[in-house]
């Protein structure tokens, strides 16, 4: 393990049942990097997502991040370390503003009781950081609505400004440009880049190769639960055995 690795995975494998989901992965993650992960659905890329940010508990391997063994921390442990995830399918408060949404997020690090971090003396603190994280992803102005009112392209934003409240060193980000247009996906992809340039490293799933390619440096590619290729993206995605996994592709996402 490289001092320099800020996240160190070694065959990690995780069984649901009779199912292997993810089987032996390898790799290792430096500071500042920006990594894409990809691979045909079913490939148990979200699943990796959930054993780095414990939502799921590997079956065999070890995670290590900043030199800490993670195996026996839940994701709550893990996130106070630095770890912060959002989701493909975006779930915000719909019964509480943009802004309380990323207070609430920003307060998890004072309570277990997401409730009770709105309630907390230093509220006016922690709507700086909210505020703030909403600036970053560029939806400050919409601090006072509320999110059933918003489009997709805002909420996904939202997500990922929730994530920024926790004040992550490593953001991992599943499939965020789900679902948009080109010129919002294209939007998205280039704040990601942006986040990842003011410090954040991040490791994202998303099917959108083309922009994975413009922003990623670096591509690992998963298929059937185990790692198929890793190195520089256009190495990567012109590799015969990650063109014929695509090629292949067939049902539903781990």
């Amino acid at each position: 393990m490289s001092a320099t690795d800020l996240l160190h995975i070694r065959e990690i494998g995780v069984r649901f049942g009779g199912l292997v989901a993810v089987d032996g992965v390898s790799f290792d993650v430096r500071s500042g990097e920006l990594v894409g992960l990809l691979g045909p659905n079913g490939a148990g890329k979200t699943t990796l997502l959930r054993l780095i940010s414990g939502v799921v508990a590997p079956t065999t391997g070890e995670i290590h991040f900043r030199q800490e063994r993670l195996n026996r921390l839940n994701s709550a442990a893990r996130a106070r370390r630095g770890i912060a995830m959002s989701h493909q399918i975006v779930r915000p408060f719909r019964n509480m503003t943009i802004l309380e949404n990323v207070i609430l997020a920003a307060g998890s690090d004072i309570t277990r009781s997401p409730w009770r971090a709105m309630a907390r003396l230093d509220r006016k603190r922690l709507r700086e950081t909210a505020t703030n994280c909403l600036r970053m992803v560029g939806i400050a102005e919409l601090a006072d609505k509320m999110p059933s009112t918003q489009p997709l392209g805002v909420l996904k934003r939202l997500e990922v400004a929730r994530a920024l409240a926790t004040r992550p060193q490593m953001l991992l980000l599943d499939e965020p440009l789900a679902g948009l247009g080109h010129a919002e996906a294209v939007l998205l992809a280039d704040l990601i880049r942006d986040l990842n340039r003011s410090g954040v490293t991040i490791m994202l799933i998303e099917h959108n190769i083309a922009e994975v390619m413009r922003i990623c440096e670096r591509i690992v590619v998963l298929d059937n639960g185990h790692k198929i290729a890793d190195g520089p993206s256009a190495q990567v995605m012109s590799d015969p055995v990650v063109v014929d996994a695509y090629l292949g592709e067939g049902a539903a996402d781990a």
